[in-house]
């Protein structure tokens, strides 16, 4: 290292002086040692090369600051008095050496002139001032040579507040000075500053005297305190520049540089000594090729300050560049703003991208659609929107835990990327729904391929989960720009209106979206805040459809939900009841109706001589809801209806396929006394030993099997096969959907226990229901006749046999 340092040329030059005093220092066994030396400097050390040599010569203070210096790699400057001369110390780095000089300080006689790196100016020697002040400062006579300081006549300045002439920075020392000697006879020394209008600045040594009123101040000018501020300004603001992170340099107004620092030299690629008194652009051409070139002539011919940031090509680091101009010296730092870039960039791709799948999201996707369709390629031909929709995630969620449907989400998303161009983005909006562009596509057909395509990718092959197989679906709508919307919102609103369709039509399929499916669309939306607003408001209708025995006595009515919008008509369950599904709003209704229902019945059995049973169906959603429970148990406390009065009825269906899930809330409510009921049975795929192991008491034997009776013998053998098996079981029987005398003498014949059905009695409302139940008050024998015809005219005018007040279709005719 040695050896190299001695053949570059500055060193060399250096160190073969006579008359420059300069060495090569390094920092050895932690102390400084001379490696190499100019022979006038070898004759001030002695000849010697060890750290005491320096120490000797410089001191404890600055020989620290130089070992210090020279192990950070930095540079320093300084001065130092040497056998009552002031020397100038410069040590620059050199690839892990010092080079140190020593340069002496000579006595000013000739007015100094501007400093351009400190920015002072100073005035030529004016001699002794003399100032006579007031306790307060206030000035109450001069000398002369102040008066020429000032620019003024010393008269004038009578009166003044002496602290205006003061440097600013030196107040305070001006302030202790005067109470020092305030209401004092004994002199005291200091030393400050003054300036004049012309913005000179003036080093004076002070000697003030008080005698408890007035105090005189005579200032002497000294040559060597001006000369050591000087140096210790310099020395400051050097030590300032070379400690800071940023990279700093100042050049004058022809690109000469006057002064950089070591972080600069390190950015411009050059030890410093080979860059100052330099043109910047030849030292460092590839920076005239940046916006710094234009940044600078700018701010140098406008003298305002400019900033910007700039990414160093070399290094890829970001800086941001501040330029401030003087009128001869523009000053330059370069701050490193990388890790403020890298987070900036982390946040904005936090904002537009989803942290699960690491796809863009709805705010990404939403820019990204702005910018397709204000691109003149794309409105020229058509772009594809797919709205994706996965079946069955929720199952997935549910059973496995929202670990593994993560797991299934990151593994859809990497399905979808695999079939789609380059061009096209795949977004995640939200849960699991997905959204793919499809820009510069020629039309529906191309379109519903690739719509065929996610469908395969997602739902052909199973996803690996918890040591299990599991097979979902996809469910995608596809809508056309400019065919079916002008805009992006209008665009996905239209791919989502398409892929709910694919999601009524059965699911993992595509449907291509047209003008009628938001008709469609829009007339659900209706009825579904229509059904809100009922519950919200409590206005879902009860009616109740009778169950009677084979002797004609109404035992138990079936509560049946009814939906009057605000027009005042009635909607068909067949219409809401599925919405009322889909949304969950069935959790809400559910409840209100079994409250409802149990409040009106407890208060009937009150008046009647022999309490009747109540029937409410229990949809798969309440069932699989898990509060199921909870809520037959709140409403049996609050409205005091027995429980062994009460019957839910449960899809079979539902029932089936989940009897393990709900198998512990089946067991709850029979212990509660709540009457069970396989509802619509024998359209599903019951086994006789899951209906062993399930708690329930009674079935009801589906319409599709009654109406065919007594004609078709399928329906007559599997009808006698069902209550065979009930039998056995010990299960009770109700006969749904009796319509002719046919039907209900056969099932009576046959051994059923209840039956149910228009041809018995229609749903009715909670008054022709009252009215109803007091008509069939009547013995036993005359209830035969009520169900073979027509019964003895109410005063309602109208027959028992066909039942009375306004009928109301059910979704299912009973």
């Amino acid at each position: 290292m040695l050896q190299q340092a001695l053949h570059d040329p500055l060193v060399a030059e250096l160190m073969g002086s006579h008359t420059r005093v300069s060495a090569l220092l390094t920092v050895h066994d932690e102390g400084l040692r001379t490696l190499s030396a100019s022979k006038h400097f070898r004759q001030l050390l002695g000849h010697s090369s060890n750290g005491q040599a320096l120490l000797a010569r410089y001191g404890q203070t600055i020989t620290d600051n130089l070992q210090s210096a020279l192990s950070e790699g930095s540079g320093w400057t300084g001065s130092v008095r040497i056998q009552a001369q002031w020397v100038s110390l410069r040590l620059l780095p050199w690839n892990g050496l010092g080079l140190l000089e020593e340069t002496p300080l000579q006595p000013k006689t000739e007015p100094a002139t501007p400093s351009a790196a400190v920015g002072l100016d100073f005035p030529p020697a004016v001699g002794t001032l003399v100032l006579h002040l007031n306790d307060q400062g206030i000035i109450l006579g001069a000398s002369e040579s102040l008066g020429v300081f000032m620019g003024q006549e010393s008269s004038e300045l009578k009166g003044v507040d002496a602290l205006n002439l003061v440097y600013r920075s030196d107040a305070g020392q001006f302030k202790r000075l005067l109470d020092q000697v305030k209401y004092r006879t004994t002199a005291s020394e200091g030393a400050f500053r003054m300036r004049n209008a012309d913005n000179q600045v003036l080093l004076l040594d002070w000697t003030a005297a008080g005698d408890g009123n007035d105090i005189i101040l005579v200032g002497r000018q000294s040559q060597h305190h001006v000369e050591a501020a000087l140096l210790q300004s310099e020395e400051r603001i050097n030590s300032i520049l070379e400690s800071m992170s940023d990279a700093f340099f100042a050049i004058d107004l022809h690109g000469h540089i006057s002064y950089v620092n070591a972080k600069g030299a390190e950015l411009l690629g050059k030890p410093a000594q080979l860059l100052l008194g330099r043109v910047l652009w030849d030292r460092a051409p590839q920076m005239k090729k940046t916006q710094l070139f234009h940044t600078i002539n700018q701010a140098k011919g406008s003298l305002q300050p400019e900033t910007f940031q700039w990414q160093n090509p070399q290094d890829e680091v970001w800086y941001q560049i501040k330029a401030y101009p003087s009128q001869d010296l523009i000053s330059v730092f370069f701050t490193d703003i990388s890790t403020i870039k890298r987070s900036e960039n982390n946040m904005r791709h936090q904002a537009m991208h989803d942290t699960l799948t690491g796809l863009p999201n709805r705010l990404a996707l939403s820019q990204v659609l702005d910018e397709l369709l204000n691109t003149q390629a794309v409105t020229q031909m058509n772009m594809g929107l797919l709205f994706i929709d996965l079946d069955g995630f929720k199952a997935v969620n549910d059973t496995l835990g929202h670990d593994k449907g993560d797991e299934l989400l990151i593994a859809v998303s990497k399905r979808l990327k695999g079939v789609v161009r380059n061009s096209d983005i795949v977004a995640r909006l939200s849960g699991d729904e997905f959204v793919i562009t499809l820009p510069y596509i020629p039309g529906h057909e191309a379109a519903f391929n690739v719509g065929r395509k996610v469908v395969d990718a997602v739902s052909k092959r199973p996803y690996e989960l918890a040591d299990k197989a599991i097979y979902i679906g996809a469910s995608v709508g596809v809508a056309l720009y400019p065919e079916d919307a002008q805009d992006v919102e209008s665009l996905l609103k239209h791919a989502d209106i398409a892929m709910y369709q694919a999601k009524q039509a059965g699911k993992n399929t595509v449907r291509m979206f047209h003008s009628a499916m938001s008709t469609s669309l829009q007339t659900k939306v209706n009825l579904e805040n229509e059904l809100h607003h009922a519950i919200v408001h409590d206005r879902m209708e009860l009616h109740y459809q009778p169950r009677m025995n084979p002797q004609g006595k109404v035992c138990a009515v079936e509560a049946l939900a009814r939906l009057r919008n605000t027009q005042g008509d009635l909607v068909a369950p067949l219409h809401f009841i599925p919405i009322a599904e889909e949304t969950g709003l069935i959790i809400a209704m559910g409840a209100q109706v079994l409250k409802k229902a149990c409040e009106w019945i407890g208060q009937l059995n009150t008046e009647l001589s022999e309490p009747i049973g109540l029937s409410v169906n229990v949809s798969g959603i309440q069932l699989l809801d898990g509060h199921l429970t909870q809520t037959v148990a709140d409403v049996l406390r609050d409205t005091g209806f027995p429980p062994h009065l009460l019957e839910l009825e449960l899809t079979e269906t539902v029932l089936m396929q989940n009897h393990e899930s709900v198998h512990e809330d089946l067991v709850t409510l029979h212990n509660m006394g709540v009457h069970l009921s396989i509802d619509d049975f024998g359209t599903g795929y019951s086994s006789l030993s899951m209906l062993h192991k399930l708690p329930v008491q009674s079935i009801k034997l589906d319409r599709s099997f009654v109406c065919e009776l007594p004609n078709t013998p399928d329906s007559v053998i599997i009808t006698r096969t069902v209550l065979a098996m009930a039998t056995a079981l010990g299960l009770g029987v109700v006969a749904e959907g009796v319509e002719t005398d046919e039907q209900r003498d056969f099932l009576i014949d046959s051994g059923v226990q209840e039956l149910q059905g228009f041809g018995l009695a229609k749903p009715m409302t909670d008054t022709d229901l009252q009215a109803f139940l007091k008509a069939q008050n009547i013995p036993g024998k005359l209830g035969l006749h009520l169900l073979a015809g027509p019964a003895p005219t109410q005063p309602s005018g109208q027959a028992l046999g066909a039942g009375i007040g306004q009928v109301v279709l059910d979704a299912k005719p009973n």
